[in-house]
Parts: structure tokens; C-alpha cells; sequence
């Protein structure tokens, strides 16, 4: 049943344990990323590419390093050495193939590269528990959907919240804090025996 395994981890990542309202990662990237609303499902899709594309490359390094414990203790640094080369690659062939669209994706294609739910995922999957590759798969493709959703709804919530009846030191950038807390409580109700930490 290995598309079960990465249904589950899909899930979980996605809705049930959301990575970002639980471990923080991408936190300040969805802030960013809120002010430019339309750009948010590119810039969702983007991570989702690196992010699978550092999970598979990270299945098989830690395949490797588990024969070499030596330079365990390198494995955040490779990761994000790999980020880079899948970075470096995507930028010399969108550009060289499709220049209109490395054109429109030329300021946030790094953003989506180096966030730290890519490195922060790769980290996870396998170093804490062991997960078949569909899992690490389903992980990073639920925790890019999660961080989707949820840029998604503060885009929403930015909208929502900009009254003219809130106190003046609440809006903005504190009530928008306020309501992730918000949301990370409710998340945590349905997370109660789920954790990837």
C-alpha cells in the first residue's frame, strides 16, 4: 500500500499537522508572499517543484550517508547544496527555453528555492523517522499545499482585518500574528498524535 503511505503523509502535512502553524517553517515567506495575492498559487506550485525535487535527492543522500556516518553531521549543509544545484539548473534552462516565463518568475523563482520549508521538509523525511519514498514524496507535496492554504487565507484574512475599528497598534502585521496563533491553535485540536518534530 505504498499510495496509502503518501496519501497519509500528504494529509498530514497538508491539513492535519500543517508544517508551517506547527514548526514555524515558512512563517516570514507567507507574510511576503501575501502582499503580492495573485502571485501566491505560482509561488505555491514553485515550492512544490523544488521541494519534491529536494525530498527525492535527499532519499538517496541519506541512503548514502547512512553507509558513511562519519558525515552525518554535513546533512543540513548537502541538502541545501542540492537546493542550490536544482536551483541553478531550473534558472539556466526556464531562461534559455521559456524567457517570457523566467521573466515573470525571475523575482520570487529564489524566494520558492531557498525557503525554509524546503530545506526544513528534506530535513524531516527520514532523519527522525523513517518514511518509504512515496511518504517523503506525499510529505513535501502536503506540506507546499499547507503552506498554499495558508498563504492563501492570510491573503484572505489581510483583507478582512484592515478595519477601521481595530485599535491602531493592532493592524497590520500584529493582528495578522494574532491570527496565525489563532489558526495554529485549531490546527494543533486536530493534530493531537500527529507530530514531525
Amino acid at each position: 500500500m505504498p499510495v496509502t503511505e503518501l496519501l497519509l503523509y500528504f494529509f498530514a502535512a497538508a491539513v492535519l499537522s500543517n508544517l508551517v502553524l506547527s514548526t514555524g517553517f515558512g512563517t516570514s515567506m507567507i507574510l511576503r508572499i501575501v502582499r503580492h495575492p495573485r502571485d501566491i498559487l505560482y509561488f505555491g506550485a514553485t515550492m512544490t517543484y523544488f521541494s519534491v525535487l529536494t525530498v527525492l535527492s535527499g532519499y538517496w543522500i541519506d541512503l548514502f550517508l547512512d553507509n558513511a556516518a562519519d558525515i552525518h553531521f554535513l546533512r543540513p549543509l548537502i541538502l541545501v547544496g542540492v537546493v542550490a544545484l536544482w536551483y541553478l539548473l531550473t534558472v539556466l534552462i526556464t531562461k534559455l527555453a521559456l524567457p517570457k516565463l523566467y521573466a515573470r518568475m525571475e523575482l520570487w523563482l529564489p524566494m520558492a528555492a531557498f525557503n525554509n520549508i524546503v530545506v526544513g521538509v528534506a530535513l524531516i523525511a527520514n532523519h527522525q523517522f523513517a518514511i518509504s519514498l512515496l511518504g517523503t514524496i506525499g510529505l513535501a507535496i502536503g506540506a507546499s499545499l499547507g503552506f498554499t492554504l495558508l498563504s492563501l487565507l492570510v491573503a484572505e484574512a489581510r483583507e478582512q482585518l484592515d478595519h477601521s475599528d481595530l485599535p491602531h497598534a493592532f493592524r497590520g502585521l500584529p493582528i495578522l500574528l494574532l491570527w496565525l496563533g489563532l489558526i495554529a491553535l485549531a490546527v494543533m485540536g486536530f493534530s493531537s498524535s500527529i507530530s514531525f518534530i
